[in-house]
């Protein structure tokens, strides 16, 4: 974490309350973080890695959705909502004559980043996505993942994986199936830890299955997504599972201006993994691009 002060607040926007933290110079470019998780996510981990930006200059912010965290439960719970909400963000906290802005997004984020990119293209310089996929066939493969992991998991079932992908029945039944996938997103499972972040974690079966209704699970962006023109950074842990390596090869081939680093005996969660050396990759890129 950088030594710059971080500042939390909420924002009213679109009529929900959204919980916030941004820390970084008040003129620095805008990097706006999306976290993961229909229903369980929050912004906490993916900040906690992204904010080490701020030391290189860049402003960055990060936030819960609506219906997640410390954000109010405001429905609707619909791609379209949480794309208008990131841009109603984006202009309280871009400075005075900027318009642009930069995101990263990973896993669900990474959904919602690249509708946001093909929504609202006018208002991004840079796209920057993690263990993502460009459809929802991602799913099919975490099935053939999990089944070759499935002996290494006494108390995860395919049943278990079906319902992350559908409905939960309330929010302690996602809690538990959450515990029990748990050790599948990391190389090095820390069974304490994934304990205590269960129990920290809320929970909100409504919001997740709003998100995977007939009209939300089902999107697929890959005849819109060579029509992007602005760099985008791709990356994944090798061993990810719910969103495979395959699944960032294919947006690295759909998008144009496209890079990709696949990072070595790392999972799903690759930021939390190797943060330094994930915000390295993410500094070159941006670098890169803006020099």
């Amino acid at each position: 974490m950088t030594d710059e002060k971080i500042i939390y607040g909420k924002a009213e926007v679109n009529e929900a309350t959204l919980d916030y933290c941004i820390i970084g110079p008040a003129n620095g470019p805008l990097v706006i973080t999306l976290h993961g998780g229909r229903g369980f996510g929050s912004k906490e981990g993916d900040f906690e890695v992204y904010s080490r930006l701020a030391k290189f200059g860049y402003k960055v912010l990060g936030f819960d959705f609506r219906g997640h965290g410390k954000s109010s439960f405001t429905p609707p719970f619909t791609f379209s909502q949480i794309v208008d909400d990131i841009d109603a963000m984006r202009k309280k906290f871009i400075n005075a004559g900027d318009k642009k802005c930069i995101i990263i997004g990973g896993s669900f984020g990474g959904f919602i980043a690249q509708k946001y990119a093909l929504t609202y293209p006018e208002n991004l310089s840079h796209l920057i996505l993690r263990g993502t996929a460009p459809s929802y066939h991602h799913e099919e493969a975490a099935f053939i993942e999990l089944k070759k992991r499935l002996p290494n998991l006494p108390i995860a079932s395919v049943n278990m994986l079906e319902k992350v992908f559908s409905k939960f029945e309330s929010d302690e039944e996602m809690r538990l199936v959450m515990f029990a996938l748990g050790p599948l997103y990391s190389e090095s499972y820390d069974a304490d830890a994934g304990l205590r972040s269960c129990l920290e974690t809320r929970y909100k079966a409504a919001s997740h299955n709003q998100l995977y209704s007939e009209q939300e699970k089902y999107f697929d962006y890959r005849q819109e997504l060579p029509n992007l023109k602005f760099p985008t950074f791709i990356f994944d842990g090798e061993e990810d599972w719910i969103c495979p390596k395959s699944q960032s090869e294919l947006l690295h081939k759909l998008i144009p201006k496209s890079e990709l680093y696949i990072f070595p005996n790392a999972n799903h969660s690759v930021h939390r993994e190797f943060p330094d050396l994930v915000v390295e990759r993410i500094r070159i890129f941006l670098n890169k691009e803006t020099n």
